[in-house]
């Protein structure tokens, strides 16, 4: 086996080839394309392997390497802290490291989804960035309020309604309120735009049948349906649930010595976007009409006097785990399903 680690740039590309037995059998620099990518690719003997560490490239080199039938790998730079804590760096000498730990087998593996599934993801990670700027521009334009000592609480602010009145109690002095009409006009700008990201995932939404199903459960909207199918991408990727929990931060790693366990604690290893989307989902659930999940909140907090930040841990784990097994069996959600597995226990 050939192992290629390649550092990636957008404008040029550091390869290193390292043998079975850890020799350096090539080394080279060419310019970022995809001509110049699959050109020294196939200077290298089969069977061969491509590495390279999550970053900008990463999902343009996956989708190039597949289409011309090569195994590419993206790495976990957080794992590999050889390349990462060195001293000694530069492309050449990052490249060579990686394929030394690829062909010793210290990597770990970055999921992603390619091509349709892509897009998907960048569209529904658009959507949320939108939110985080309109977040920003809110905050903003309370400040702009606040510095000149205006008190500025509640939502009218934002509101085109009352714009008037809130301009109104700026000063007479035209740079402040040229800032806050800005602020204002960029706030136009963001909610546009979010309004036109959500039709646009409504609609792509509709290549993947599982979405529609995950809106049927409980807590569960578009934003949340999109937003879980987008990162997980297939269930495939997990061999049980537990797995799963740990990918969305509220899985619990153990740690200890021998037969002793002296640490269990949330993994502080997860995917953020994910976990945020199941905190809402759960909020949304527990809000909500009569449903299994709020039930389950309620009969934590006030049978059993579990804090309520507890309890809506285990109501996440209980919708991430409904999740997965529809999306494995194929299946419609279920409200009645403990009541069912209680029936089939009892008999």
């Amino acid at each position: 086996m050939n192992y290629i680690g390649v550092d990636c740039h957008i404008s040029t590309l550091d390869f290193a080839v390292v043998s079975e037995k850890g020799t350096v059998k090539n080394k080279a620099r060419v310019k970022t394309s995809v001509k110049g990518f699959m050109e020294f690719i196939n200077t290298v003997p089969k069977p061969r392997k491509i590495f390279i560490e999550e970053g900008t490239l990463a999902s343009w080199l996956l989708e190039t390497s597949m289409r011309y039938g090569e195994e590419l790998i993206i790495t976990d730079p957080k794992t590999n802290k050889w390349i990462g804590k060195s001293m000694a760096k530069s492309d050449e000498i990052d490249a060579e490291k990686l394929a030394q730990l690829a062909r010793g087998g210290y990597i770990k593996a970055v999921y992603h989804p390619v091509n349709k599934k892509r897009r998907f993801k960048e569209l529904v990670f658009a959507y949320h960035d939108t939110i985080k700027s309109q977040i920003r521009i809110k905050n903003k334009l309370k400040a702009r309020f606040r510095t000149e000592g205006i008190p500025c609480n509640g939502s009218t602010v934002y509101s085109q309604n009352f714009r008037n009145e809130w301009r109104s109690k700026l000063p007479d002095n035209p740079i402040a309120r040229l800032i806050a009409d800005e602020l204002w006009k960029q706030l136009d700008q963001l909610h546009e735009a979010k309004k036109s990201l959500k039709k646009n995932i409504e609609t792509e939404s509709k290549q993947y049948p599982v979405i529609k199903r995950f809106m049927k459960v409980p807590g569960i909207g578009l934003i949340h349906a999109s937003t879980i199918f987008a990162i997980i991408d297939t269930p495939y990727r997990f061999s049980n649930k537990k797995k799963l929990w740990m990918y969305a931060g509220i899985g619990l790693t153990k740690r200890g010595s021998g037969e002793k366990v002296y640490s269990i604690k949330l993994t502080r290893e997860y995917n953020r976007q994910l976990k945020n989307a199941i905190k809402k989902a759960v909020e949304s659930a527990i809000f909500a009409k009569d449903n299994q999940f709020k039930r389950q909140h309620l009969r934590l907090t006030l049978k059993q006097g579990l804090p309520s930040h507890k309890a809506k841990l285990t109501v996440a784990r209980s919708i991430l785990a409904t999740l997965y097994g529809m999306w494995k069996s194929g299946e419609e959600y279920d409200p009645d399903i403990d009541k069912k597995r209680k029936e089939i226990n009892k008999t």
